[in-house]
């Protein structure tokens, strides 16, 4: 129990946000809960009360939410010196050139389409969250030496 307890430690923190049940459960499914400590919030409220509580490494949003958006609550990070470097990846199902230019706008580094796919959101954390790289590299020597 206590080794399982010191490798989540360092598990990758996502903060995974979006006020559908059911994109939430897709994403969970689709990620590797032993290798990513994912905290999950409804809304853009909530997102930003557990950012601030615990910075995650990296926050994948949905762009249309109730109350506080995706663009709303990432340009909200996106423009404190406290999160700023903590990359943002907007979910949307409208993919089009505006949808990009207005994620970007906010400050997100990254726009993935719905429904997505395991390798978008894989795809992201390996182009956005540098630690990303090391980490696989330990848990695949961590497996080899067992």
């Amino acid at each position: 129990m206590e080794a399982e307890t010191l490798e989540n430690s360092h598990a990758l923190q996502i903060l995974l946000v979006d006020d559908s049940r059911s994109t939430r459960e897709n994403a969970l499914d689709l990620l590797d809960q032993r290798q990513y400590q994912i905290q999950v919030a409804e809304n853009g409220f909530d997102a930003l009360c557990k950012l601030v509580a615990q910075p995650p490494d990296i926050v994948f949003m949905d762009s249309a939410m109730p109350e506080l958006d995706g663009y709303a609550s990432c340009a909200l990070i996106t423009a404190s010196p406290a999160y700023a470097h903590i990359p943002v990846v907007i979910m949307s199902s409208n993919d089009s050139p505006l949808e990009r230019a207005r994620a970007a706008l906010a400050g997100a580094q990254r726009l993935i389409g719905k429904p997505f796919r395991k390798r978008d959101l894989l795809d992201a954390l390996e182009a956005l969250v540098p630690a990303l790289e090391v980490s696989e590299e330990a848990a695949h020597a961590h497996c080899a030496d067992h």
